[in-house]
């Protein structure tokens, strides 16, 4: 671990007290409150000294690899203890039990089997047993393997049957509330239009009534003012005068009608003045 200078570590201790010091001898109204009370004087002092030895040995102490090893294993300490002291009495525990079970005599088949192999030697344990010849009519030669396939096999096609009779009942069950939502959705369709259908007819037979209304309400008014047709019909009979009366011969010699065309031209021009036609 790496060491610091020690006279460093004293200049630190003693660092605080001299700046107490030199804070009382330069304020003197501080160092005449501090003689009159001593008790104040002793615990900022006193302070001082526990600053400066918390500085001296938090400089003293290095903070390197062997440091936080030190620290690490200091930790774990207690663990490793603990694991050691759960491993012996694991260990104990299970010689104990081997001890036990050497101490009694088995029974039967397990009796028989530790004697022969008390009996032979260590070399026996890992010898391979002999051949066994067996006829063919022998029921140990009966293999079992093709029935149990074939179990497995009318096992499997019987879940597969299941699960393509779920999966087509699960396929016809949302093509079923597919096909009812799209009805129902047709259907208030066509609950809309119907009913926009009958909004707009009602519409037209209001404006018809109101047409209606209003065309009796004009006959009325015509019915009811009988005084005022009689200017109408004498116009009427003025314009019939004026269009029986004869056009004077004078004005039909002044002006000549285009055969073509229709227009009215001056007696005097020789072509007509709207297609040029000769007259």
């Amino acid at each position: 671990m790496t060491e610091r200078s020690p006279f460093m570590g004293v200049a630190l201790l003693a660092a605080p007290t001299v700046g107490v010091i030199a804070i009382r001898m330069g304020i003197p109204a501080l160092e005449d409150v501090l003689k009159e009370d001593m008790m104040a004087q002793a615990v900022i002092h006193v302070t001082a000294l526990l600053i400066g030895i918390i500085m001296y040995f938090r400089y003293r102490v290095v903070e390197d690899h062997e440091y936080h090893r030190s620290s690490a294993i200091k930790g774990l300490q207690k663990m490793y203890k603990m694991e050691d002291k759960g491993l012996w009495e694991k260990g104990d525990s299970a010689l104990e039990r081997l001890e036990s079970q050497a101490r009694e005599s088995p029974k039967g088949k397990a009796a028989l089997k530790r004697q022969k192999r008390m009996a032979g030697r260590i070399s026996d344990i890992n010898k391979e047993n002999d051949e066994l010849e067996l006829d063919e009519d022998d029921e140990r030669m009966s293999i079992d393997v093709d029935i149990e396939g074939m179990a497995t096999i009318v096992d499997s096609e019987a879940m597969e049957e299941s699960e393509s009779a779920n999966l087509s009942g699960k396929i016809s069950a949302r093509a079923e509330a597919s096909a009812q939502k799209r009805l129902s959705k047709e259907l208030a369709k066509r609950e809309r239009v119907a009913a926009k259908q009958a909004k707009k007819e009602a519409k037209a037979a209001r404006k018809a009534e109101k047409a209606a209304l209003k065309l009796e309400k004009v006959a009325a008014k015509t019915k009811t003012k009988p005084k005022k047709g009689i200017p109408a019909a004498w116009d009427a009979k003025e314009e019939n005068l004026w269009a029986n009366t004869p056009i004077p011969s004078s004005l039909s010699k002044s002006v000549v009608s285009c055969k073509d065309c229709g227009a009215v031209n001056n007696a005097g021009t020789s072509y007509c003045t709207s297609c040029g036609t000769f007259l």
